[in-house]
């Protein structure tokens, strides 16, 4: 069994793995650097072998506010600085590399993510999705070559709104 850690980086980010039963969990990021990086360390540790795909963020856009994007690249830096110290391998993936698997999402980013929230929700029924974990869920499904709920079948049980109100 590959063991895979997918890593949604930012503050309000999450993890997703697969445990060495086969169960898929996940988790929001830990608050505060050395909080994460001993999450990473009891995560090797239990799993060893274990590597990891990040989703690849971290640039400036424009609009964003020069603060926010620092801090922002800041933690990103920080989880790859957590990974290479314990020596977990890594990759990065775009998100519209990963997100390719869940069929039409909406454009708008509030939308797109309380859709893939509901898509991992149901691919995951006995999880907790919340907007911290859903992103790396969805990382872990395209991954591990896990057919996820596609919006199109979301979509045709509501509707056709995409699960959206």
């Amino acid at each position: 069994m590959k063991l895979i850690l997918a890593i949604d980086p930012g503050a309000s980010g999450g993890f997703a793995w697969m445990d060495s039963e086969g169960i898929v969990r996940a988790e929001s990021i830990p608050a505060g650097m050395t909080a994460m990086v001993d999450w990473l360390r009891e995560m090797a540790a239990g799993l060893p072998g274990i590597s990891a795909v990040m989703e690849k963020v971290g640039h400036w856009m424009p609009g964003d506010h020069p603060n926010a994007a620092t801090k922002f690249a800041r933690h990103c830096g920080n989880v790859e600085a957590g990974l290479y110290s314990l020596g977990i391998p890594f990759e990065e993936v775009a998100p519209g590399v990963w997100m390719k698997t869940l069929g039409s999402l909406p454009k708008d980013k509030g939308a797109r993510k309380r859709m893939i929230r509901e898509l991992m929700a149901r691919r995951y029924p006995h999880l907790r999705v919340t907007l911290d974990t859903a992103d790396a869920l969805g990382m872990l499904t395209w991954k591990m070559g896990i057919r996820p709920v596609s919006s199109e079948s979301l979509a045709v049980e509501n509707g056709g709104n995409h699960g959206m109100p």
